[in-house]
């Protein structure tokens, strides 16, 4: 495979000068998935100095596009993922920042073994042990990100945030209708959900927050004993806690087990119980519901500018082209969500 040889080389290169000392790339496989980053494995030999030794790597690379327009570059995503893990939430060990590989800039990180494969993960039989320790932990975990000082970190000035004077919803309500004008097409549910977000903002939170901005099942790595680590950093920024709170409720979230409302593994409560448990915020059902039909809007949008992606020539990629039939399916959720709220 000429590609992975020439960015062994690559790799072997920069990655030598970043260790100050000889190194050797082996099993360097590109990995499934991933809509806008190209995903690589690989086993890092270090010959000496304080990193000796063996080190099993991720390799991420941009492909050219983003579901959204405001997802966060490498660099950005780099520094988030640094303040997650000195702050004690789990997530892979960030090892190297690269300005240049073969033209364009990389990431490389500890590789975790653990299923990320949303379907996999509600489904497996050898995960049954997980989906029971996972509402928990990943209550835990989400309490843990949201209590890292962001301001200390330096991300105050890297990520979106509300501007002066305005909430954590309007700010992603202009995001979100920002990306809907950038599709050019009616869509008459959407603009339904928008008038009903509009119509019932809840107080803003006290305080704003660290937002992994795609808290799911799907962005986390599991194995037999449950939660791993928090992965795909790219949409984070500062917003309301309850927006991450409320993502994983998502239908899309569940992959096919619609009955479990939380991602398909569980029911919300231990979630709910065990972030507020390791937290310092409360669970608001009215400010989660409120987050849950944004989180429903946002993904019907990001299953249509997946299309556009593939129908404006930007990727050509026959899943991509598939996905925009499926924005009636969360059109629908939204309508049920409007219409179940009433009673």
């Amino acid at each position: 495979m000429p590609e992975a040889i020439e960015l062994k080389t690559a790799l072997e290169l920069t990655l030598t000068e970043q260790a100050a000392s000889p190194v050797v790339v082996t099993d360097l496989i590109m990995l499934a998935g991933g809509s806008s980053q190209e995903t690589w494995r690989f086993d890092l030999a270090i010959a000496s100095g304080p990193q000796a030794g063996l080190h099993c790597l991720i390799l991420r690379r941009p492909l050219g596009g983003s579901i959204f327009n405001i997802a966060l570059d490498l660099k950005r995503e780099f520094e988030v993922l640094c303040a997650a893990a000195t702050g004690g939430v789990p997530s892979p060990r960030p090892y190297w920042l690269l300005q240049d590989l073969l033209g364009v800039p990389a990431t490389i990180v500890e590789r975790l073994d653990g299923e990320s494969i949303g379907s996999k993960i509600v489904r497996k039989p050898e995960l049954a042990h997980a989906r029971e320790k996972l509402p928990e932990q990943m209550g835990a975990a989400l309490a843990t990100l949201h209590k890292v000082d962001y301001r200390a970190c330096g991300l105050d000035q890297l990520l979106s945030k509300p501007a002066f004077g305005q909430t954590p919803a309007q700010a992603r309500m202009a995001q979100i209708e920002a990306e809907l004008d950038d599709i050019g097409e009616p869509h008459p549910v959407l603009e339904l959900g928008l008038r009903w977000l509009r119509r019932h903002e809840p107080v803003p939170p006290e305080h704003l927050v660290l937002i992994h901005g795609d808290f799911r099942i799907g962005n986390v790595l599991v194995n037999p004993a449950g939660l791993v680590a928090l992965i795909d950093w790219e949409f984070s920024h500062i917003g309301d806690y309850a927006e991450d709170l409320a993502y994983p409720l998502v239908r899309e979230w569940r992959f096919g087990a619609d009955q479990l409302h939380l991602g398909g593994i569980g029911q919300p409560e231990k979630y709910f119980a065990s972030y507020h448990k390791h937290g310092e915020l409360p669970v608001d059902p009215a400010r989660v519901f409120y987050w849950e039909l944004m989180g429903n809007v946002w993904w019907a949008i990001g299953l249509l500018k997946q299309s556009q992606r593939h129908l404006r020539g930007e990727q050509p990629n026959l899943e991509f082209a598939c996905l925009g039939r499926r924005c009636s399916e969360m059109e629908i959720e939204i309508l049920n969500l409007i219409e179940n709220r009433k009673s």
